[in-house]
Order: structure tokens, then sequence, then C-alpha cells
């Protein structure tokens, strides 16, 4: 019989995450890149991801439904858990993206909520009122 050997866990990997806002349709983004400098086999291997909602998890008690967790995982790093909004996710072509770059050894995952209050054609989000103003003393 042939037992696989259990593989030592190197860490976890860099990561960067960068918010965004597309600048036609106003959706926020969110961008996540990440980098597995000590992964031997780049070529044939590559990272993973998958949504795990609030319930899924078992970290934080008691779970809060409104986020859900981006799981990137890539052996022999430790998968990383990313805390996103629990929001529709704009599955549309370009809107959800995922890169590996077995040369450089970074992935990168980009993806888009639904925008929740739907824009008319050429409009702006008007700016926020301004404050109130200060108590004269």
């Amino acid at each position: 019989t042939n037992i696989p050997q259990p593989r030592v866990r190197i860490g976890r990997p860099g990561y960067e995450v960068s918010k965004s806002r597309d600048p036609v349709t106003n959706q926020r983004s969110l961008t996540f890149d990440l980098h597995y400098p000590e992964l031997d086999d780049a070529y044939q291997r590559q990272p993973r991801h998958r949504f795990m909602s609030a319930y899924e998890q078992r970290v934080e008690h008691p779970p809060n439904r409104n986020y859900q967790y981006l799981l990137v995982a890539c052996e022999p790093y430790e998968t990383v858990a990313f805390k996103i909004p629990n929001e529709p996710i704009d599955k549309g072509d370009g809107r959800f993206v995922t890169n590996w770059d077995g040369e450089e050894k970074r992935f990168t995952l980009t993806l888009y909520f639904v925008d929740t209050v739907p824009q008319q054609e050429g409009s702006v989000i008007p700016p926020p009122p301004p404050p109130p103003p200060l108590p004269v003393e």
C-alpha cells in the first residue's frame, strides 16, 4: 500500500487586498493578490478558491450572517480566509476573474459585488450631505 505522507506546511502566503470601484458602473470590487514564493512545482500546482458561509466557519461565534469568507488554498501553504461582505457577487463577463502566474507564483482574484442600487444611464451618485453645523457657544 502506498500511503501519502502528510506535507509539511510552510506558512501563510504573502497577500495584498485592494478595494476599488468600477469607474463606469460604480460597482465595488475587491482584488486579492497572493504570492507563493516557496512553491516548487508552480506549473503543476495552482491555488484553488471557494466561498464559505458564516455558518460553515468555526472561528467566530456566533456567526455573523452579514459576512462570508473567501478561502484560498495551495499546498503546502496554509489556507487563508478573507472575511468579505455577504452580498451577491457579479459573475458576469469580466466581473469575476482569477489568474495564476506560474512564473511569478502569484494568484490574483478580482470580484465585483452586484450593484444593489440600480444606476440609471449617465447618473452620478450624489455626494454625502454636509456635516451638521457645530454649536456656537
